[in-house]
């Protein structure tokens, strides 16, 4: 028995093995490289989980090559979801499943990397439209932990991290009042401002605890020193147009060196000029909504990426949530629609995600050295009508384009004799 076993694990080590060193080549298509460019009638080459050749015409000659015939069609970079909830929540309506918060207020030593569950049914449904990679993030309170970038298909969490790390995430506190007393008004302003006096005394804590050699062992001091060191992003999760000035003068003031990243910020758009001078990235997440305020225009929301691009601001979109984050590459056909091009909408998914999380060296773009992350599609992967997956590879390796919904489809079609 023990060598019949034996003799299973070293075939499967030989397939894979084999599957990793087969050169594959994907001919005649068009090739859109992530960062603005197409190549028509292109040639895409990788090897080893790495791309190493993109262009019009083979750079070498390569025996025993895997050749996919593209005519037609068209490959992307894996798009990337960020600040979203997949893999950390799996039912709504059930507490038990629902893992991406923590009790307490200020929880920067949470790690969101730990509690991602591969064996979600809701990460197949979002690689069938495209969705590689993602960023998990916690959740609740006013510093809700660490997210990290992880693959929507692996064994388990250790093999799904790409950034272990890649940020904190603050919750800053609302500068607007939602009663017409003036006296509660004033009581709901003064609260916000003691939370800020509390996040200026926790980052000033932490600071210290990080100038300081070997301070006694604070789990919350000790997982904000990445911040200080310039390793993580913090990310600060506001919608309204004063929070986004207030938190960022904030930062800038006392705690230059901590990089910043704005996620929400539906009203950026009301303050573009002022975004224009700080070189802070935006994640944006509200764009299928209602506009914020009565007074803007229907369509605010799906305007704002292409005013934001406009002015120079490097923009990345998202959807909140874990099931709904399979619309993202429609949502970013959506600000195609309304002012951005087809190409700079596919940045904002791909390369513009990537180098925010800080993994542009190897994710975002289909240039040669990088990771073997795309997608070969029937048609536009940006329209809901013809964004039809033919293959996807996750480093090089072939990704099950299949999902529990197209399983029961497939069981009611058999069922009723539909083809």
């Amino acid at each position: 028995m023990k060598k019949y076993i034996l003799s299973i694990a070293i075939s499967a080590f030989s397939i894979f093995t084999y599957a990793q060193n087969t050169t594959t080549i994907i001919n005649n298509a068009t090739i859109h490289i992530g960062n603005g460019e197409t190549i028509e009638k292109g040639v895409l080459v990788f090897e080893k989980g790495k791309i190493i050749h993109v262009g019009k015409e083979l750079s070498a000659l390569y025996k025993n090559a895997k050749v996919i015939d593209a005519s037609g069609k068209h490959v992307y970079p894996g798009i990337i979801a960020c600040n979203s909830i997949m893999g950390l929540n799996e039912i709504d309506a059930v507490r038990a499943t629902r893992d991406y918060s923590e009790t307490g207020d200020l929880n920067p030593n949470i790690r969101s990397l730990i509690a991602y569950n591969t064996d979600s049914k809701i990460l197949p449904t979002a690689s069938f439209n495209g969705i590689l990679y993602a960023q998990a993030v916690p959740q609740g309170g006013t510093i809700s932990g660490t997210s990290c970038l992880v693959k929507t298909q692996a064994w388990n969490w250790e093999d799904a991290a790409v950034i272990k790390e890649d940020g904190i995430h603050l919750h800053w506190p609302s500068l607007l009042t939602s009663s017409s007393n003036h006296e509660n008004a004033e009581k709901q302003l003064l609260k916000s401002k003691e939370k800020i006096n509390e996040i200026e005394s926790f980052f000033l804590s932490a600071y210290q605890y990080s100038q300081t050699s070997n301070p006694a062992f604070n789990a919350r001091l000790h997982a904000m020193k990445g911040l200080f060191k310039g390793q993580l992003n913090l990310y600060i999760h506001t919608s309204e147009a004063k929070g986004i000035i207030s938190s960022v003068n904030f930062f800038q003031q006392k705690f230059p060196a901590i990089k910043l990243v704005l996620v929400e910020a539906a009203e950026a758009y009301q303050v573009i000029d002022f975004l224009k001078t700080k070189n802070i990235p935006i994640i944006l997440s509200s764009l299928h909504n209602l506009p914020v305020t009565k007074a803007s225009d229907i369509d605010q929301p799906y305007k704002t990426p292409a005013q934001l691009n406009a002015a120079g601001i490097k923009v990345v979109l998202s959807k909140e949530g874990s099931w709904e984050c399979r619309n993202l590459p429609f949502i970013a056909g959506t600000a195609a629609a309304y002012g951005l091009s087809k190409e700079e909408a596919l940045k904002t998914i791909t390369l513009n995600a990537a180098e925010v999380l800080g993994a542009s060296q190897r994710l975002g773009s289909l240039e040669v050295g990088k990771d073997a992350s795309l997608l070969i599609a029937d048609g536009d992967l940006l329209d809901m009508r013809t964004n039809v997956l033919i293959a996807a590879f996750i480093e090089g390796e072939p990704v099950e384009l299949n999902n529990e919904q197209q399983q029961l489809a497939t069981k009611f079609k058999k069922k009723y004799g539909i083809n």
